[in-house]
C-alpha cells in the first residue's frame, strides 16, 4: 500500500481498512519518514518535492530509459546498482542504509534530497580524482548561485561551515571483471532534521527541481569523464583552485588512528591532497581532513 501511495496511483480500489489496520499503517510509515495520510480509505504520500521519473531524467541526461531505476526506498542505491544487470542509473527518493567513505551512514529521509548512484564499466584517471571531478562538476553547476559552494578534498561540497552533499565511489568484482558505482548525495529541500553540521539548497535560496537537477549532473559528469579519460586532472588545475578552500590552511589529518597538523599545499596531478608536515610534503590518497579551529 505505501509502494501504491508513494508511486501515486493505487491501480485498483483500495481494500476496505479499518481503523486498526490504518493506524499501523500510519505508524509503519512514520517509521520509514513517509509522510502518510488517508482521504477517507486512500493513501495519499504529501511529497515534500516533485516525485522522481525515471523518464524525464532519461530525456534530460541522454540515457535509455531501461538504463535508468527509480525507487521509493531503498537500502543504498549503490548496493542496488551493484546487484542489478543491465542499470546504468539508480536513484531513490529514500535509503535505509545509504553509506559514505569508510562505512559512515549517510541521512537519506524520504523526497527531500538526491540519492543518485551511476555505473561506470572504466574509471577515467583514478579514483582520487574522479571522485574530486565529480564534486567539480556539481560546482560548475550551482557556484554561480552559490557563492559559498567550495570542494572540500576528497569527496564533499560545502556551502561556507556546513555540508551539501557527498560522492562515494566504489568499486566490486563482478563476473571477473571490476565494476564501478558512483554515488551521490546531495541535501536540495528544506528539512527541519538536518543537522546543524549540514545544510541544503534551499537553506540558501537555491529553489531546485530534481529531475531537473539530476539530468544536469549527469549531462556534466559525461563531459567532465571524458575531459579526465583525455587530459588527466591536469586539465581540472584551474577549476579546483577556484573550489578549494584548504590551500594554505592550517589543517587536521586523521589518518590510520593518528592526527596530525599540517599545511594544505593543494592537490598533484592525481588528485592526492598535498600537505606540508613537520617539513616534509607529503601526498595523501585519503584521510579524514579539517580546518584547524583557532585556538
Amino acid at each position: 500500500m505505501v509502494a501504491a501511495a508513494t508511486d501515486g496511483r493505487m491501480g485498483t480500489p483500495p481494500p476496505q481498512l479499518d481503523d486498526a489496520t490504518r493506524r499501523a499503517v500510519l505508524a509503519e510509515a512514520q517509521r520509514w519518514g513517509l509522510p502518510l495520510s488517508f482521504a477517507g480509505n486512500v493513501p495519499i504520500l504529501d511529497y515534500p518535492a516533485e516525485p522522481l521519473d525515471a523518464a524525464r531524467i532519461a530525456a534530460g541526461a541522454g540515457y535509455p530509459p531501461q538504463s535508468i531505476r527509480t525507487l521509493a526506498f531503498c537500502d543504498s542505491t549503490n548496493t542496488r546498482l551493484f546487484e542489478a544487470t543491465g542499470l546504468m542509473l539508480c536513484l531513490a527518493e529514500a535509503q535505509w542504509a545509504g553509506r559514505g567513505r569508510r562505512g559512515r551512514s549517510w541521512y537519506s529521509p524520504f523526497g527531500r534530497h538526491l540519492y543518485l548512484s551511476l555505473r561506470l564499466p572504466a574509471i577515467p584517471g583514478t579514483s582520487a580524482s574522479l571522485s574530486l571531478v565529480a564534486a567539480l562538476s556539481v560546482h560548475q553547476l550551482l557556484a554561480a548561485q552559490l557563492p559559498g559552494l567550495w570542494v572540500k578534498w576528497p569527496n564533499d561540497l560545502w556551502v561556507g561551515g556546513q555540508k551539501l552533499g557527498g560522492f562515494l565511489l566504489e568499486g566490486r568484482y563482478c563476473g571477473g571483471r571490476q565494476d564501478w558505482v558512483l554515488g551521490m548525495g546531495l541535501n536540495c529541500h528544506l528539512d527541519p532534521s538536518l543537522e546543524p553540521a549540514a545544510t541544503c539548497l534551499a537553506e540558501h535560496g537555491l529553489i531546485v527541481h530534481r529531475n531537473e537537477l539530476a539530468a544536469a549532473i549527469l549531462r556534466q559528469w559525461r563531459k567532465d569523464f571524458a575531459l579526465l579519460d583525455q587530459a588527466g586532472f591536469v586539465a581540472f588545475t584551474q577549476r579546483w583552485k577556484v573550489a578549494d578552500r584548504l590551500r594554505d590552511r592550517i589543517v587536521e589529518i586523521q589518518q590510520d588512528g593518528r592526527q596530525r597538523l599540517g599545511r594544505a599545499l593543494g592537490v598533484d596531478e592525481e588528485g592526492r591532497l598535498r600537505v606540508r608536515i613537520e617539513g616534509h610534503e607529503e601526498r595523501l590518497h585519503a584521510a579524514d581532513v579539517r580546518i584547524r579551529a583557532r585556538p
